[in-house]
């Protein structure tokens, strides 16, 4: 468990310390926002995507009816495409990068503009909430930890959502109990104790330029959103000054916790994509459609 001070200190330690590409302060001030504020002034902002590539080949298609826009691929071409990636914005809330986040004593809520320690911050609007949580999000992914050096040996481990009890060791089989160390490293509350987890592990050779797993940009949806079991955030509170000087832990309920062994093979992203949308998402969760709107991304490090 994590509630002992060395553990919950480190903790918050890891979100405010490891933020890895900075933002500049006037993207900062934007946020939290919806990708269609956002991008309100800058609808021509296209990825390539699947779409587009159908698009572009029915253009060029002598039997397709897109053919007939062929030489109109900077006009009328971009302006569908740029419809087609941008009929979701409104869907798709860009949130704040979790170490610019702050949480003063009288419950206030702060956004730093400047990189920390002891750094320039704004006030967040009033009614802000203190806990980042489903429909008032204002934060979509935190660092909590590192466990680069508690990943057992590989051994062709592969399985996924696998059920067991959180706190009981002896209920995951026996050849996964090597991951006992990466779920305790996980702040997770003591009163998750005698619930149920689901555990995925994936060890496996990849080739170069190639996928693990799914490839391509994609949603994950911890749980179904009820209100009474909706995942959240809740920053812990800190001295003024934005240096790390922290009176509690950061409170993190349900979700998802994940890491990989190898640098620079996940991004995440600081987006929150709404996905009862229909359409939003395949039924896997894909939404390259979205790449153009989500923002650069974070690159997880080695047991990030």
């Amino acid at each position: 468990m994590y509630d002992n001070d060395t553990s919950w200190r480190d903790t918050v330690t890891f979100r405010i310390k490891h933020v890895g590409e900075e933002r500049l302060p006037e993207d900062l001030e934007r946020l939290p926002a919806l990708a269609s504020e956002y991008y309100k002034d800058d609808h021509e902002q296209l990825a390539w995507t699947d779409t587009l590539r159908t698009i572009l080949l029915g253009v060029w298609d002598e039997h397709s009816t897109l053919d007939n826009l062929q030489g109109h691929e900077q006009t009328l071409v971009r302006k569908v495409y740029s419809y087609l990636a941008h009929e979701y914005a409104k869907n798709v809330k860009l949130t704040l990068p979790a170490a610019y986040v702050g949480r003063y004593r009288n419950d206030d809520m702060v956004r730093y503009t400047t990189p920390r320690p002891y750094s320039e911050y704004d006030y967040l609007p009033d009614g802000m909430p203190t806990k980042s949580s489903y429909p008032k999000d204002f934060v979509s992914f935190a660092t909590c930890g590192d466990i680069s050096d508690k990943f057992p040996q590989p051994n062709q481990h592969n399985v996924n959502m696998l059920p067991f009890i959180y706190g009981n060791e002896s209920s995951l089989p026996v050849d996964l109990r090597c991951y006992q160390p990466c779920i305790d490293a996980c702040p997770i509350s003591e009163t998750e104790v005698g619930k149920v987890c689901y555990l995925t592990v994936h060890e496996s050779y990849v080739d170069p330029h190639q996928a693990q797993r799914r490839e391509g940009l994609h949603i994950e949806a911890p749980g179904t959103i009820l209100e009474e079991n909706v995942p959240a955030f809740t920053p812990g509170h800190e001295h003024h000054w934005g240096g790390g000087e922290f009176e509690d832990t950061d409170i993190y309920e349900g979700g998802i916790y994940m890491a990989s062994s190898v640098a620079n093979t996940s991004r995440v992203y600081d987006a929150i994509v709404d996905n009862s949308i229909p359409g939003i998402a395949d039924r896997h969760g894909g939404c390259e459609h979205l790449r153009g709107i989500i923002g650069a991304g974070t690159n997880l490090k080695s047991g990030q």
